[in-house]
């Protein structure tokens, strides 16, 4: 869709999957925030596109301890619509940093020591299977290059030659790298990477 498939904006989107609300001239409506960029948010709404606020018009979408946002429907199917923040680029690309430090995977960097690694890998998302070089790995998180620039948002599962599979969520994507976290509490990580970092169970 419009906002999600620019490959422009693909490098540095991240999963939140959250309740939010848009607010329009014609009243407040629920919605889940799936996605959010530097150019705008792909939202889910429970009862579709046809029951958001003020249609075309401009609407802001609320985010959960962040703010408000000022936006605009870009694009709509079924039940997910696409949005375009309302803004000069670096007044949204100053937005977008706060968005990160708020959302992003700040806090896992912060609470689990991270190693890096060059270990080939597998990343299963929506679109198959793709080829990735695991860049550093943590207890909450992995950085990873995949073999060719695509959209990873969502859930996913990174396999590698050395463990097995890990549940994960894209947090973030710049171009080729992507940032995960895992979904499997730390414990369950640690069991899975085994002995293949010793020092990655000591936390920072």
């Amino acid at each position: 869709m419009g906002a999600t498939a620019d490959a422009g904006f693909i490098e540095q989107q991240i999963a939140v999957n959250q309740p939010g609300h848009l607010q329009g001239p014609d009243g407040i409506v629920d919605c889940e925030i799936v996605t959010l960029s530097r150019r705008g948010a792909q939202v889910r709404l429970p009862g579709g596109p046809v029951a958001m606020p003020g249609g075309e018009r401009n609407l802001f979408l609320s985010i959960r301890d962040f703010g408000q946002l000022a936006c605009r429907v870009l694009d709509a199917d079924g039940d997910y619509a696409d949005l375009q923040f309302l803004g000069d680029p670096e007044t949204l690309d100053a937005v977008f940093q706060e968005v990160l430090a708020n959302l992003g995977d700040a806090e896992g960097q912060r609470r689990y020591l991270r190693r890096s690694v060059l270990w080939p890998g597998t990343l299963a998302c929506g679109h198959g299977e793709m080829e990735c070089t695991i860049l550093n790995m943590s207890l909450g998180g992995a950085k990873v290059a995949v073999s060719q620039e695509r959209d990873c948002a969502g859930g996913v599962t990174l396999l590698g030659d050395r463990f097995e599979g890990l549940s994960a969520t894209v947090v973030w994507q710049r171009g080729r790298v992507v940032g995960l976290q895992f979904k499997q509490p730390p414990a369950e990580v640690a069991r899975v990477l085994g002995d293949l970092l010793p020092a990655i169970k000591v936390s920072a």
